[in-house]
């Protein structure tokens, strides 16, 4: 993408240094005619789109993914910079300038001097291994909410793919109702040219058709709005969708002892709840003193002569009095730690709340769907029994079309039942954390730059 970026002359400069900023909303509202906006992600098609190409791609595409595996690249910087405290800390200084010192035997004085320092901690008290401990344990609650992240991702990505299945489906039940109707109308018509009824059972039954176009149109509709949404997750317009594995269905589904021990989000909560700890304990070590050698060399320089400046100390900071802010810097941490205890308690109650949920709608649809299928049998029983009764004349065209009716609604009762149990059971392979593994997408340990390959 180009963009067309203005100069500003050195007068707005000028201004703007001033205080006269009344001349920035002139140049606003011109250089705003000329921004070009991003444009959109690539999409295309391809004959056939699987659950599991789907979530791979959905992995490429969604940001929070990106910005989750960039907070890896930011823990790991961490726990370099945290290690790098027991390595030779080594710095130069420079300095110009009159500098005087007295002492016993007299007095020397430079005007410019340069050296080298190098200091080496020995012991802190926990102050150094605290802060690695810390940074190791975020780092794992850094690769616990990537896990996180392409569980939710992936999550999002199936039920809109159900979502287009399930229109699908139902707009293959309205054709065959279509299907059904026209043949209604073609009886009732050869019944009124041959004067055994009425040219009014015609025009009732092409209304009904009428009315069942409507039907499709508006499930179509529901269709393409599904289709969109997968497309902006997945990149991909397809209207080939295999089913799902049947193992969603098959998995264990139980609201008593679930697995919170093997869930992302409650270990990267635990992780962060041990970092906490170690928060703590940096905080109390501020307590007692650090023990370094420090060593130097200084040459100092003036106009008649130079001399050299050489040291090596053991150095031992302890602090005295800081106006209470050590004590204020323990509550504190102490405070943190608290908050990712109840982060903890409170991801186990997240997953408890949604598997629940999830459980109740499962056994719900399943119940429905068993129903709805009863009802579809009978009505089509019942419909083949009022065709062979209208022929003979025993049964009115309202009688027919009523069961068309019966039919149509049994069969997309059971459609609809059929992906409420699909949508149940991946909410709650979503909750317990499952539904990659049962999908068989890896997450490995990934440190950032590794997520599963399409």
């Amino acid at each position: 993408m180009n963009k067309r970026i203005k100069k500003w002359p050195v007068t707005v400069w000028m201004c703007c240094g001033l205080g006269c900023f009344s001349v920035l909303p002139v140049w606003a509202k011109t250089t705003t005619t000329n921004y070009q906006w991003q444009s959109a992600p690539s999409e295309q098609t391809q004959d056939e789109l699987t659950i599991k190409e789907a979530i791979l791609r959905a992995f490429g595409r969604h940001p929070q993914i990106a910005q989750a595996s960039a907070q890896i690249h930011v823990g790991e910087a961490n726990l370099t910079v945290a290690k790098s405290a027991w390595y030779p800390q080594v710095s130069l200084q420079s300095a110009a300038g009159r500098s005087h010192q007295t002492d016993s035997s007299g007095s020397l004085n430079s005007n410019a001097s340069t050296g080298v320092t190098l200091n080496q901690l020995l012991y802190d008290f926990g102050k150094t291994s605290g802060s690695i401990d810390e940074q190791h344990n975020l780092g794992a609650a850094y690769d616990y909410q990537l896990y996180t992240v392409l569980n939710n991702v992936g999550q999002q990505t199936v039920q809109a793919y159900l979502q287009v299945k399930r229109y699908q489906e139902l707009m293959a039940a309205a054709k065959r109702n279509l299907a059904s109707l026209e043949s209604v109308k073609e009886m009732s018509k050869l019944r009124a040219d041959a004067g055994l009824s009425s040219q009014s059972d015609v025009l009732q039954a092409e209304t009904r058709i009428a009315g069942m176009n409507a039907t499709y149109e508006q499930y179509r509709a529901q269709e393409r709005s599904a289709q969109a949404n997968l497309t902006v997750l997945t990149g991909v317009v397809s209207e080939n969708l295999p089913d799902l594995p049947k193992d969603l269905l098959d998995q264990k589904v139980t609201i008593k002892d679930l697995p919170y021990e093997q869930n992302s989000a409650v270990r990267s909560a635990q992780a962060k709840q041990l970092a906490a700890e170690q928060r703590v304990r940096q905080a109390e070590a501020q307590h007692w003193p650090t023990i370094s050698v420090q060593a130097g060399r200084t040459r100092y320089e003036n106009s008649d002569s130079s001399y050299w400046d050489d040291r090596v100390q053991l150095v031992v900071q302890a602090p005295i009095y800081q106006g209470g802010a050590t004590s204020a810097k323990v509550d504190a941490a102490e405070g943190d730690r608290q908050a990712a205890l109840a982060e903890v308690e409170a991801s186990k109650l997240d997953i408890n709340q949604k598997a629940s949920v999830a459980y109740a709608d499962l056994i719900g649809a399943q119940q429905r769907q068993e129903a709805g299928e009863e009802q579809f049998s009978s009505a089509e029983n019942t419909r083949s029994v009022y065709q062979d009764e209208y022929k003979l004349s025993k049964r009115s065209l309202n009688d027919l079309l009523s069961v068309e009716q019966d039919v149509l609604q049994a069969d997309s009762a059971a459609i609809v039942a059929r992906y409420d149990v699909w949508d149940a059971a991946v909410r709650y392979a979503g909750a317990v954390d499952n539904l990659l593994d049962m999908l068989n997408i890896s997450r490995p340990k990934v440190t950032g730059d590794t997520l599963p390959a399409l």
